[in-house]
């Protein structure tokens, strides 16, 4: 494509921010303003007539889909994508491959996704005598420490804290036993390396001469940390983002980093995307009137681009199941009046709240997919199959060990596992190492089987380290007899999980020709780095998702269900007395991208009772129903 005609297609405010020369700039991009367009489109004004060369760029947004859809872009224009783009975690994963050894990390370090994480952390719950209830409040815990890049507790400040950092110190010390890092870690031990290591971060300012961030409202404090270490002397940063789409303060998201970016920069051009091209003028105007009442915002009017429309369609129903009965009523109407299925969506504030629109969809027969159920690389027999091949790659990997000693069963269970964990502890060895020791130690039949074990991982890890990733899931699978046993059930369930598995040797097999790799541990970074919505399956389906979930997408048709106050906004008995201001404006902020994900039509609904904690409650309307212009809604039965 020519650079005239890129430019071209911009308009006036999107202009001002792709050309923009040097120096700090701040993109305000409202929903559906073309931020993708803006960012794809600078990096590639900047390859092509300011002559930055594609390895000189950083560019980090939050999911995988949204970097290959960046990188897919730029590509168009200039035929050559960045070298470093990708999400966060991914770029902190690659800095760690190659400077990881300057912090003691291991050459084959693994990377422990939610599932692992949780595993080891309860176990250590139990070894330190603390209830299975306690694992929410201890992990969350963890986790706010991380977000602000502290891997050493503060100082305790109550019994509880000092449960909390005993904890925590045992569940790091047991991470670096097993050689493996947590998706937290890749943050914390990046920021770790640049402060630590002068000459590291030198050399990376250097070659980063452009760094681009997305969603950058979106980014925690350790995030903002390792942006802010990597700048060159020049500053040449261009973060993009949207303060009224600020909705992960539970992950650690800061608004405040983009609201504060001129404090930090003060002498940052900030551009304001000003038009949308998603929304209808009533459902633009509407969502920007509910968002309004924020105290701590940036003021700024959107215009709808499309215009015209009809106003958003409220609706108050009896309870749930009524809600559900509208709500699919007008989806079929929807779909009868030639609205594609993938093009239809529900939203509702929690995940409890699905299953009367499931009842309800399947009871109609049509088609629906709930976002967000257990994703392919979540599920048992694939979670499976990948702890073994983790475990070839890193034998140190305890958790990947533990999960697959007995399956298929082998007659290898707790107790000899136990036993392994004692003989490790007590040689100072790897866990696989201590079982091997028991082993030796054990009677005629189970030391057999111990052996047997051992030696199976032994030959397929020196396998992995000369064939390429598919002979070695195909071999893995073949000598554990790991399909095998699975195809022994002949159930409709056991016929899907052997589905499932070969669906991931296919995985490997396409994750070869579209890389141009071929050694098992790149591809099982690969994996660890999925996330939820990267898999969200295609197909012509009504979606049904939580709020949170929908963030990013768009829809022809859109309901916001369950408006109710203590429900939407989430919160006390009726929203109000244990809700902090700063967690109602997130309320908000998060009915602003519901609302606005919605481009021809918006139904707005809520229940004057509903099913809550096993009790009929009594529903209030959202005060979020109070904040909508008259002169914008409509009430339908």
């Amino acid at each position: 494509m020519a650079m005239d005609d890129l430019l071209d297609n911009l308009n006036e405010d999107q202009l001002a921010a792709v050309t923009h020369e040097t120096g700090p700039l701040l993109v305000f991009a409202g929903a559906g303003s073309g931020k993708t367009r803006v960012i794809t489109c600078r990096i590639a004004w900047l390859m092509r007539e300011r002559h930055v060369p594609p390895d000189r760029f950083l560019a980090m947004t939050f999911t995988n889909k949204a970097s290959e859809e960046m990188k897919h872009r730029v590509q168009t224009y200039v035929g050559e994508g960045p070298h470093w783009m990708g999400t966060f975690h991914s770029v902190c994963l690659r800095l760690l491959r190659i400077y990881g050894a300057r912090l003691g990390l291991p050459g084959g370090f693994v990377v422990y996704d939610d599932g692992d994480s949780e595993v080891l952390l309860r176990r250590i719950l139990r070894e330190q005598g603390l209830g299975r209830e306690r694992f929410a409040g201890v992990a969350s815990w963890i986790d706010r420490l991380k977000n602000d890049g502290v891997l050493e507790p503060p100082e305790p400040e109550s019994r509880q804290d000092a449960e909390c950092a005993a904890v925590m110190k045992a569940y790091q010390e047991a991470l670096r036993a097993a050689g493996a890092v947590d998706f937290g870690d890749l943050l914390c031990l990046t920021a770790q390396l640049l402060r630590e290591h002068e000459d590291v971060r030198l050399e990376l300012a250097q070659r980063f001469e452009h760094i681009l961030v997305d969603e950058f409202q979106d980014t925690n404090l350790v995030q903002y940390e390792i942006v802010r270490l990597l700048l060159n002397p020049q500053r040449d940063i261009c973060v993009v983002g949207d303060d009224d789409q600020s909705i992960y303060s539970w992950r650690g998201a800061r608004v405040s980093n983009i609201l504060d970016f001129v404090k930090d920069f003060p002498d940052a051009t900030v551009v304001t995307l000003r038009n949308n091209y998603r929304s209808r003028t009533p459902i633009l105007r509407a969502a920007t009137q509910v968002v309004s009442r924020n105290v701590r915002r940036r003021e700024k009017t959107l215009l709808a681009v499309r215009g015209g429309g009809e106003p958003v369609l409220v609706h108050g129903a009896f309870d749930e199941v009524q809600e559900a009965a509208f709500v699919v009523r007008n989806v079929a109407r929807a779909l009868a009046d030639g609205t594609p299925p993938s093009r239809v969506a529900v939203f509702f504030r929690t995940n409890a709240q699905s299953r009367v629109f499931e009842d309800a969809m399947r009871n109609r027969g049509i088609p629906h997919r709930v976002v967000g159920a257990v994703r392919f690389y979540q599920r048992k027999e694939v979670k499976d199959v990948l702890s073994y091949l983790r475990l070839l790659v890193n034998p140190t990997d305890e958790v990947a060990l533990s999960r697959v000693l007995d399956v298929p069963p082998r007659g290898l269970g707790e107790a000899t596992l136990a036993r392994a964990r004692e003989m490790a502890a007590a040689l100072g060895l790897p866990l696989l190492f201590g079982l091997a020791h028991v082993g030796d130690a054990s009677g005629k039949v189970m030391g057999a089987r111990v052996r047997q074990f051992v030696e199976l991982i032994s030959d397929l890890a020196l396998l992995a380290r000369e064939a390429d990733a598919e002979v070695v899931v195909r071999q893995t699978l073949a000598r554990t007899g790991y399909l095998e046993w699975l195809g022994r059930d002949e159930t409709p369930e056991a016929l899907s999980r052997v589905e499932n598995v070969n669906e991931l040797v296919a995985s490997v097999s396409q994750w070869m020709a579209m890389s141009g790799k071929r050694d098992l541990a790149s591809y099982l970074d690969q994996v660890a780095l999925v996330q939820p919505l990267d898999e969200a399956e295609g197909g012509e389906a009504v979606s049904l998702m939580t709020v949170h979930a929908a963030k990013g997408l768009e829809f022809d048709v859109v309901f916001v269900t369950g408006l109710e106050d203590g429900l939407f906004p989430l919160g006390g008995p009726a929203g109000r007395g244990n809700s902090s201001r700063d967690e109602l404006e997130e309320e908000r902020r998060l009915m602003y991208v519901a609302m606005t994900r919605a481009r021809e039509r918006l139904y707005l609904t809520y229940a004057y009772s509903r099913m809550r904690y096993g009790q009929v409650r009594p529903g209030r309307p959202s005060r979020f129903l109070n904040d909508l212009p008259r002169s914008l809604v409509r009430v339908v039965s």
